[in-house]
């Protein structure tokens, strides 16, 4: 599985700075992409701090159901294997989703996981 973290990162780092010029998905507003790369960044972050493969693994399912929300694609056949993966695979995709409708009705990231003025 291909992953589109660093770039992802770069363009948090962009939407963090500069908002107006980040733009990944067609129906996706530099608010929406700020916000929900902010949160692939967080989970990203939480799987480095993570003490166990299983721990990484998880993070990771969860991680990719949020960029898949922001791509507009549901791979959830790909985490059958595992109930629990497959939890936080669907926890990421949802949370996504829900990330983009809340921006379309109040355009505006206040989550915990965005750090203001560093």
């Amino acid at each position: 599985m291909t992953t589109l973290l660093p770039s992802l990162i770069t363009q948090e780092d962009a939407a963090l700075t500069h908002p107006s010029h980040l733009s990944i998905a067609s129906t996706a507003t530099a608010e929406v992409n700020s916000c929900l790369i902010a949160r692939i960044g967080w989970c990203h972050k939480q799987a480095l701090k993570a003490l166990t493969t299983w721990d990484v693994e998880e993070w990771r399912a969860e991680k990719q159901g949020l960029i898949d929300a922001l791509l507009q694609r549901d791979c959830t056949y790909e985490y059958q294997h595992s109930s629990v993966l497959l939890e936080r695979y669907a926890k990421g995709l949802e949370e996504g989703r829900v990330l983009i409708q809340a921006a379309r009705i109040r355009p505006s990231c206040r989550h915990k996981y965005i750090r203001r003025g560093s």
